[in-house]
């Protein structure tokens, strides 16, 4: 709560400068907001110890509460007057996902988007880990909180001090987001907007300060955007060992070079599917420019869109779904499953059947020339069944709507929970709105299962119904 408050601080500064009157209702949060949070931190806890299970609750109530903040300022601004939404909209901003409840965004005031992009930037590598940069916890509880926030199923230590691999992480993005800055200044982008745009790029959120997303960019300025893409898709770690003297090792990584692959087919079959078919561009580098941006886009769950893929053909709009439930690299601000749980998975898939032929053989699954262990590769496996799961009953849920079809909620609960904004159906920006408070709750729990990866949030509401469900276990046996 501290931490959001300073981070509040930004728009109300910018509401000064631009003179408007939001810089009061931001005051107003940002009191209450480190009064309430200043008498929590003078609170000693009887428990000092942290085990995992710890790690991830505090990690799912962290950003729980932080989202419940974060949606005040559009409430007391009138943009979003519905507090449920005003949550969707933060939750939206803070896990990256892109998607808006706002059909015009456009009548914002500077401060409420400077701070709507803001969240972009906080979430996409995520306030604990800028916590553990600043304080240092002793023990092993900061690795709990790192590996609970962290995406990907290992977490790497670029030092022996958990603060001080915080701080390299923060530094790498703090500098990728001001060296996007400069290029976007360069390509005729004004200073404010630039940083709007940066904090969503290097955050790999989607929020943009136009209704149509960045269609109305230059083609200069959607290029920087989609080089920014690229980079803020890659694990962040490669950045270290690159600047470190540990070059050819970052650009051996089995994951960075199976990435820019799986990207690199994405984009060929777009262009050439988008170019043979349609007649929307005229030649195939505008058709190339555009399958560039839109694949980083959707492979890296940015979720910007510099055109109306709603025109494209099936296939191009069915690959880009596809390549959301994929993501980027662990490591990295991205959403979706990720690449390296892909590849996991599969070699375990192969070891498995290596086995059934030949039950006798010793088959090791190895990821960049390490063996992972067994329970690395458990894990992933019941990460998938879990997603699946989740999936399936959103899914349910959401298809309760009225004048619900299955293309649309298809789409918007692929991209909620893959974090992922770009819209390949028919529902138009703010659309989100027009959704019921039940399926609205279910967007809102699969954004934060999304980015916190699953299990910080099952554990959340397991610790949380647990009363309830000693009591009927209790209840049950006195009746037996």
């Amino acid at each position: 709560m501290l931490i959001e408050a300073t981070f509040m601080l930004f728009p109300l500064v910018i509401a000064l400068i631009y003179h408007e009157q939001d810089w009061k209702l931001f005051g107003m949060v940002i009191i209450a907001t480190a009064i309430v949070g200043g008498l929590l931190f003078l609170l000693k806890p009887s428990k000092k110890q942290l085990y995992a299970k710890d790690g991830f609750i505090i990690v799912a109530i962290a950003w729980i509460v932080m989202s419940l903040i974060g949606a005040i300022p559009y409430v007391m601004s009138g943009l979003i007057p519905n507090y449920l939404n005003a949550v969707f909209e933060a939750v939206s901003g803070f896990t990256t996902s892109g998607v808006t409840i706002v059909a015009d965004v456009e009548i914002a005031s500077h401060a409420i988007l400077f701070w709507r992009s803001l969240t972009h930037w906080i979430g996409g590598m995520g306030v604990l880990v800028f916590m553990l940069a600043l304080t240092p916890i002793a023990g092993g509880a900061s690795m709990h909180i790192l590996r609970a926030e962290a995406p990907g199923p290992t977490t790497e230590k670029l030092s022996p001090k958990i603060s001080q691999t915080a701080k390299y992480l923060y530094l790498i993005y703090f500098v990728l987001t001001i060296l996007e800055v400069i290029a976007l200044v360069i390509a005729k982008l004004d200073v404010f907007h630039s940083f709007l745009i940066s904090f969503g790029t290097l955050a790999t959120g989607g929020f943009s300060f136009l209704n149509s997303s960045l269609a109305e960019f230059t083609m200069a300025q959607q290029g920087v955007v989609s080089v920014f893409m690229i980079l803020a898709g890659m694990n962040f770690s490669l950045f270290f060992m690159a600047v470190t003297g540990k070059l050819k090792k970052a650009i051996t990584d089995k994951e960075l070079i199976t990435y820019l692959s799986v990207l690199a087919a994405v984009i060929a079959a777009l262009a050439i599917n988008v170019f043979a078919t349609t007649d929307q561009f005229e030649t195939f580098g505008q058709a190339l420019h555009h399958s560039i941006f839109a694949g980083a886009s959707a492979l890296t769950s940015t979720g910007f869109a510099a055109y109306d893929y709603n025109l494209w053909p099936w296939f191009s709009k069915g690959l880009l779904i596809l390549v959301m439930f994929i993501g980027g690299c662990a490591g990295s601000t991205a959403g979706g499953i990720k690449v390296s749980r892909f590849i996991i998975m599969i070699k375990a898939v192969k070891r498995h059947l290596k086995e059934r032929l030949h039950p006798r053989s010793v088959n090791i699954v190895r990821f960049n020339d390490k063996e992972v262990e067994n329970d690395v590769v458990g894990g992933i496996l019941i990460y998938f069944s879990i997603f699946i799961l989740i999936y399936v009953v959103s899914m349910i849920i959401v298809s309760l709507e009225p004048k619900m079809d299955f293309t649309t909620t298809f789409s918007y609960v692929s991209t909620t929970l893959n974090n992922n904004g770009i819209d390949v159906s028919t529902v138009s920006m703010g659309g989100f709105a027009n959704f019921n408070w039940a399926s609205k709750i279910v967007f809102i729990v699969d954004m934060l299962l999304g980015r916190l990866e699953i299990f910080p949030i099952v554990l959340f509401f397991t610790w949380l119904f647990s009363p309830v469900t000693n009591l009927y276990k209790k209840m049950s046996h006195k009746v037996a």
